[in-house]
């Protein structure tokens, strides 16, 4: 070897002794991950031993202590014990090893009739089910929240905007029913997702099926899932629920980033509409008047990690085969990664919402500062058999005129309304008013003020089914437990 002309003696170790197993162990093993299976792996474990004791292919006796066993493992890291030790391949090898230290030569019937293929598959479906019972009461608390916050802010109106340019006056209630909106359309994608989650894999085998006469319905049951998943490929190959999570998560995200933006967007001195308690916010030490409310920021950046997982995950999948490979496990630490970020998103949605302050003073001044109202001005003039490109003109110059004068419609007299054309008369005023122009607004889905209470009674209404819905998934799940203890 040479380097610019000069030859180099490479240095190549004549040490056949490579690394050891935990050297290498590392590169596939995420203790993280190992440690939040072990729920999982303990449970779905008792549920298929139990299984092999009902239908015969292991003695009763046996499958009894060794479920026993498990159970006491069970507790063992309730109390805060570690099953990993060096040596072990993985969480399934460390409960294995522990559970000899307890029953000896019986902790072989673990394996019997499964493979680590299908037990992982079932595992994590049974951690990420958990979890997303966790996320889907979370959103309800926020969806309440919103709904709260819209009845509080039911009477203030603000200027509402498109292109970022203030256009029609709308309730500050009306703005908190969005966000409620798109997040309850988040938490039916999730629902949704949970229905395709919940199915077991159990029994697979590595790839298809087993000689032995297992019940697969039996541990689908035990395991509080609908059904067992009908083809053994898919069941060990699919991932589909991880690409279907992150999905969500990375909308809901988004969304929830939006609102971020719009509330940093309000919160300058420019818009002045709210401010955050100090708490909230962080001190420049340079520039001392400044408040930089860099919760908000948070809030609108982390969805981004979210959302590049979820590119990581289809291109993790995108060129594997049918069945096994342990590509599949590359995903489990993001995938941890995203539940937490979703948690973290919420609680930090949950904290900022209702420490918000919002001006409705200032709110209701800017949502006529810049002739929001104008449009109304249009609508008074159709309505009175002037076409709609006629009356847009007028209304143009119109806008023109108050601009030139620094005036509001308002302020116009009708001699000055005469001055661009002649039906104007005193009823005009009745448009421009505030709380006229919000009520006009009167079609299903609008910002009149009984739009908005009816759309509140609905979603109300809605959140409460929901939750029942959720409680019943969650009854559901706790039953599970107690029949595994």
């Amino acid at each position: 070897m040479s380097i610019k002309g000069k030859k180099v003696q490479a240095q190549v170790s004549t040490n056949n002794v490579g690394p050891n197993f935990d050297q290498v162990r590392r590169f596939w093993q995420s203790p993280k991950v190992e440690q939040a299976l072990v729920s999982a792996d303990i449970e779905s474990s008792i549920a298929h031993v139990r299984m092999l004791g009902a239908t015969g292919i292991v003695h009763q006796q046996i499958a009894t202590d060794v479920v026993l066993a498990l159970e006491q493992l069970r507790r063992e890291f309730a109390d805060g014990g570690s099953f990993l030790q060096p040596g072990d391949a993985d969480i399934h090898t460390g409960i294995q090893r522990r559970l000899e230290e307890i029953v000896g030569e019986l902790a072989p019937v673990l394996n019997v009739a499964k493979s680590h293929n299908d037990h992982i598959a079932t595992d994590i479906r049974l951690w990420l089910r958990d979890a997303i019972i966790d996320i889907l009461n979370k959103m309800t608390d926020l969806r309440q929240l919103f709904l709260q916050l819209a009845e509080r802010d039911q009477e203030a109106i603000m200027p509402g905007y498109t292109h970022m340019q203030p256009a029609l006056p709308i309730l500050l209630s009306h703005w908190w029913l969005a966000n409620e909106a798109r997040v309850q359309r988040d938490f039916a994608r999730l629902m949704d997702c949970y229905k395709r989650l919940n199915v077991s894999p159990l029994g697979s085998g590595q790839l298809a099926g087993s000689k032995q006469p297992i019940d697969r319905d039996m541990t689908a049951k035990a395991l509080g899932f609908d059904q067992a998943m009908e083809n053994s490929l898919d069941a060990v190959s699919d991932r589909d629920y991880v690409v279907e999570f992150t999905s969500f998560a990375a909308l809901l995200g988004t969304h929830l980033s939006q609102m971020s933006s719009e509330l940093l967007l309000w919160s300058t001195n420019e818009f002045a509409m709210v401010r955050l308690p100090r708490a909230f916010v962080f001190r420049s030490q340079s520039m001392p008047q400044k408040r930089n409310p860099e919760m908000l920021e948070i809030l609108r950046s982390r969805p981004s990690a979210v959302i590049g997982r979820l590119t990581q995950f289809l291109t993790e999948l995108k060129g594997l085969p049918l069945s096994y490979c342990h590509d599949l496990q590359e995903s489990l630490p993001a995938l941890l990664e995203t539940v937490n970020d979703i948690r973290f998103i919420l609680e930090l949605t949950m904290e900022l919402l209702p420490a918000l302050h919002f001006d409705t003073d200032r709110m209701r001044y800017l949502a006529t500062a810049d002739l929001t109202n104008a449009s109304n001005v249009v609508d008074y003039l159709v309505e009175r058999g002037i076409s709609n490109d006629k009356s847009a003109k007028i209304v143009e110059s119109l806008v023109n005129y108050c601009r030139d004068r620094n005036r509001q419609l308002m302020d116009l007299t009708l001699n000055e309304w005469a001055l661009f054309h002649p039906g104007f008369d005193e009823q005009i005023y009745t448009y421009l008013n505030l709380e006229e122009s919000i009520d006009s607004r009167s079609s299903f889905g609008g910002t009149a003020t009984e739009q908005v209470e009816n759309a509140r009674h609905r979603a109300t209404l809605l959140l409460e089914n929901e939750r029942k819905a959720l409680s019943n998934l969650a009854a559901k799940r706790l039953n599970c437990l107690d029949n595994d203890g």
